[in-house]
């Protein structure tokens, strides 16, 4: 069983991270969401997630904060996603300093549908050989 922590302020963008993993990936999993950031990082140690999927930007607490604050105390893989529209900080900027500040790999959102899955089980195969 894998647990996956997912956060997302979009309740949207939840549910379809959730229908992908959930469908094609071809593992038992134990999935948690969560849209609001702060309330993720309160569960983090009661939940021991195998794998972090975080969005960047989200009110109160960003990705950032959270990939920090994970990488302070775990080792956990942690998934940056971002589908920016903002004009200042596009896509591309906002998952490079994800990348720079600990994140272990990164998605826009636009290719979540197509390689999300892959990524997961290739992340839990090299999880099973540690």
């Amino acid at each position: 069983m894998f647990n996956i922590m997912i956060i997302d302020d979009s309740k949207v963008a939840l549910k379809i991270t959730e229908e992908i993993l959930s469908k094609e990936v071809n593992a038992q999993l134990n999935i948690r969401k969560f849209s609001c950031a702060v309330e993720a990082k309160n569960k983090l140690l009661l939940f021991q997630p195998d794998l972090v999927i975080t969005d960047i930007e989200m009110p109160n607490t960003n990705g950032y904060e959270v990939i920090e604050f994970i990488k302070e105390i775990s080792d956990v893989p942690i998934i940056a996603v971002s589908g920016s529209t903002l004009k200042k900080n596009d896509t591309a900027t906002i998952l490079h300093v994800a990348n720079l500040i600990g994140a272990d790999f990164t998605l826009t959102k636009n290719d979540i549908r197509s390689k999300l899955s892959d990524l997961v089980m290739s992340i839990f195969c090299k999880e099973k050989d540690r």
